[in-house]
C-alpha cells in the first residue's frame, strides 16, 4: 500500500487494550515520550478479557495482589483489593482506574477491529494494518497483545443453529438480562466443565429461581477449593506491606504465581509427612494445591498415582452420590497434570435435586434440536436456555482472525 494513502500513521501500534496492552503503552510512552502510539481494540472498553468474560461466577484463581501492576507505587497505595481473589467486575474496575490515573486513554482507540496485518519489504519497511471500515494505519513497530482467551470457540455439533432458546458462549454472555432474570424459572443447559465452566456451573447454581440445570460433561477435571475471603479497608492496609515480598516471589516462581514446589520428593517423605503436606495445602487458599506440592508430583507416577487418589478422596466425601462422584474424579489424568480450575462449592452443587450431570464421555450429543439436545441413545433434554462454556482457540487463535 503506498505510504500516501495510509490514514494514521505511528511509531508503535499495539493490539489490544486488556492488561497487557495497556502495559504496554505505560512502558513504551514512559520510555519513548516523543513517540507517537496508539492501541486498538475492537471492544468498546479497555480490559480485555476481563471485559469480554462476563458469566456468572467469573473471578481470578490469582492471588488478586499478585494480579497487580508493579510500576507505580501510587496505584499500589490507592487500589483496595476487596477480595483475596477478585471477581470480575472489580478486576474490570481496577484496569479502568489504572487507564484513567495514568492517563492512558488518550492513545487508545475502541471500537476497532483490526483485519490485517503484514509487514511491508519495500523503503518504508513499516507495518501496515486495515481496519474492518477499510481505515488503514502505518507504524514501525507492532506490539501484539490480543491475548490469550480471547478468540471463543464453539462445538461443531449437527443443529447447533437450531436452538430456539437462548444459545451463547460464556465469554458473550448477555448484558441486557441480570444473571437472575435469565435463568429464573429456565431449564438451562451447559456443555463444558473446564475452569470457566466449573465457575458458572457453581454460580448458577446458587440461584434459588433456577428451574434445573444439566451439565453436559464430557471430560472430567480435577478441581480444588477456591478458599475466597473477603479484604476490609484496614487488612488492605497491612497486604499493601506485603506487596515487595509478593512481587518477588511471582518473579522468582516458574509459573508466574506465588507459589513454587515443596523441595522434597514425595518418595523422601514418610506416609505421614506426604498427608500432612497435602492436607496443609488443602485447606489453604490458591494455587499452592497445585503448584507447591512434592518436587516430583508431576514427573514421577507413583508420586502422582498417590497426591490423585488423595484427591479423589476428598471429592468423595462432598459428593452424596457415589456414582456422581466416580463420573466427576478424572480417570485419564492424574491431578495437576492439567491446569487445575479453583472452585467454591462446585462438587456440593451436584448434591442439589435440579443439579443433573450427563456424562457424553460415554453417551456423546447425537444433535442439538429446536428445544434441547439429544443424546447419542436416544435421551432428549428440553431446555430454554443453553451455554457453551466450551473455551478458546487460544495462543494462535485471535492472529487468525485479525
Amino acid at each position: 500500500m503506498p505510504s500516501d494513502t495510509i490514514d494514521e500513521t505511528y511509531d508503535v501500534l499495539i493490539v489490544g487494550a486488556g492488561m497487557s496492552g495497556i502495559c504496554a503503552l505505560h512502558s513504551i510512552r514512559t520510555k519513548f515520550p516523543d513517540w507517537r502510539i496508539r492501541v486498538l481494540d475492537s471492544a468498546p472498553s479497555v480490559g480485555g478479557t476481563w471485559y469480554w468474560n462476563r458469566y456468572p461466577g467469573a473471578r481470578f484463581d490469582s492471588e488478586s495482589l499478585s494480579y497487580t501492576f508493579s510500576f507505580d507505587q501510587k496505584l499500589l497505595d490507592e487500589w483496595h483489593w476487596k477480595e483475596r481473589f477478585s471477581a470480575q467486575p472489580d478486576t474490570l474496575a481496577y484496569i479502568n482506574f489504572v487507564a484513567d490515573r495514568l492517563d492512558l486513554r488518550r492513545d487508545i482507540q475502541l471500537n476497532t477491529r483490526i483485519v490485517s496485518a503484514r509487514w511491508s519489504d519495500d523503503e518504508s519497511r513499516r507495518w501496515i494494518f486495515v481496519d474492518e471500515t477499510g481505515r488503514s494505519y502505518s507504524a514501525r513497530f507492532f506490539v501484539s497483545c490480543l491475548g490469550f482467551l480471547s478468540n471463543p470457540t464453539l462445538p461443531a455439533i449437527p443443529g447447533i443453529q437450531n436452538f430456539g432458546g437462548q444459545a451463547f458462549h460464556t465469554s458473550r454472555w448477555p448484558t441486557d438480562i441480570s444473571h437472575r432474570d435469565m435463568v429464573a424459572g429456565k431449564r438451562v443447559g451447559i456443555i463444558g466443565t473446564g475452569a470457566t465452566g466449573i465457575q458458572t456451573i457453581t454460580a448458577l447454581a446458587k440461584i434459588p429461581e433456577l428451574k434445573s440445570l444439566t451439565v453436559f460433561q464430557k471430560q472430567a477435571m480435577w478441581a480444588a477449593p477456591l478458599r475466597n475471603t473477603p479484604i476490609s479497608e484496614e487488612d488492605m492496609i497491612q497486604e499493601r506491606k506485603k506487596y515487595p515480598e509478593i512481587f518477588k516471589l511471582r518473579g522468582e516462581s516458574p509459573t508466574g504465581f506465588i507459589h513454587s514446589p515443596d523441595k522434597r520428593k514425595s518418595s523422601e517423605a514418610t506416609p505421614e509427612e506426604r498427608r500432612e503436606l497435602w492436607e496443609s495445602l488443602y485447606n489453604k487458599p490458591g494455587m499452592g494445591k497445585w503448584l507447591s506440592a512434592f518436587s516430583d508430583t508431576y514427573t514421577d507416577r507413583e508420586a502422582n498415582n498417590l497426591y490423585s487418589a488423595f484427591m479423589a478422596d476428598k471429592i468423595r466425601a462432598r459428593v452424596n452420590d457415589p456414582e456422581i462422584a466416580e463420573k466427576l474424579i478424572p480417570k485419564d489424568h492424574g491431578f495437576g497434570l492439567a491446569r487445575v480450575p479453583l472452585e467454591s462449592g462446585y462438587y456440593e452443587v451436584y448434591n442439589q435435586s435440579n443439579i443433573h450431570l450427563a456424562d457424553i464421555s460415554v453417551n456423546g450429543i447425537e444433535r442439538i434440536t429446536p428445544t434441547g439436545i439429544t443424546l447419542e441413545d436416544g435421551t432428549k433434554y428440553e431446555l430454554d436456555v443453553l451455554i457453551y462454556a466450551t473455551g478458546f482457540n487460544a495462543i494462535t487463535g485471535r492472529f487468525r482472525q485479525c
